[in-house]
């Protein structure tokens, strides 16, 4: 396989990076990549590489941290490009939207697949039970393998869902203003160095948001002290980590 070749993750809970190093594993090994670092100073891929995106799907879209990055990389043609979209629901929209992204690039989606996971939008939901975790990421082992092996075969396969809402980011200078530290922070700074677009930063050891969240929940999902809440929503409710992560796998440089 080309040393051009990667995959895109991006992740909050850790489910989508569980999927990346899964299908990175099974593809020989192949280099992964934070989506939201600092984009390739030099175009990727090119014939005989194989360039994957994997993220989670909200609501039907592309988080925004994906499609401003996908605009601005630069792919080399020929490439093979495939995405695995992990979800609660239906995440096929998410595909069709990177499908389109691609387009407008002059590129074209090889590969594109859903794969179910936990549920964990603690912000809407009572995350799933952690103990049943287990059984459906045992299942997606399996899945992913076999996606793995239909990638490894340069197999052209898309799940086509034309819907595709907006509706996350209508108001993003307002999505995370009801946020709320409890007095049981203890000054970790895990939030901070966790928050994949860097949209926490740490003020008289607490954090405090600055408005360009995304709702990856990873700030509420990692804090070992259960310190932070998004208003009166998500009190009493689970908190869900992807028990295959780690969280230091999932930090980002300060």
């Amino acid at each position: 396989m080309s040393n051009n070749s990667c995959i895109f993750w991006f992740s909050g809970t850790g489910n989508s990076l569980y999927a990346a190093k899964k299908l990175s594993k099974a593809l020989g090994d192949i280099p992964l990549v934070q989506i939201t670092e600092e984009k390739p100073k030099e175009p990727i891929g090119g014939e005989g590489a194989i360039v994957g995106f994997v993220f989670p799907s909200y609501y039907l879209n592309l988080p925004r941290a994906v499609r401003v990055f996908t605009d601005k990389l630069e792919i080399r043609q020929g490439t093979y490009i495939f995405t695995i979209v992990t979800m609660g629901g239906v995440g096929h929209g998410s595909i069709s939207a990177l499908k389109s992204a691609l387009r407008s690039k002059g590129l074209q989606l090889d590969y594109g697949k859903g794969i179910k996971m936990p549920d964990n939008y603690i912000l809407l939901y009572n995350p799933s039970d952690p103990n049943k975790c287990e059984d459906v990421l045992n299942k997606n082992d399996k899945v992913l393998e076999s996606y793995a092996a239909e990638i490894t075969s340069k197999k052209h396969s898309v799940t086509k869902l034309p819907l595709v809402m907006n509706t996350l980011y209508k108001n993003i200078e307002k999505l995370d203003t009801k946020f709320i530290v409890k007095d049981n922070c203890s000054s970790c700074e895990i939030c901070e160095k966790i928050c994949p677009v860097k949209n926490i930063k740490m003020d008289n050891g607490k954090p405090v948001w600055i408005h360009h969240c995304e709702h990856c929940v990873a700030c509420i999902s990692w804090c070992p002290s259960a310190a932070i809440e998004y208003g009166d929503k998500t009190v009493s409710r689970n908190r869900y980590r992807n028990p295959r992560i780690k969280v230091n796998d999932l930090f980002r440089e300060v």
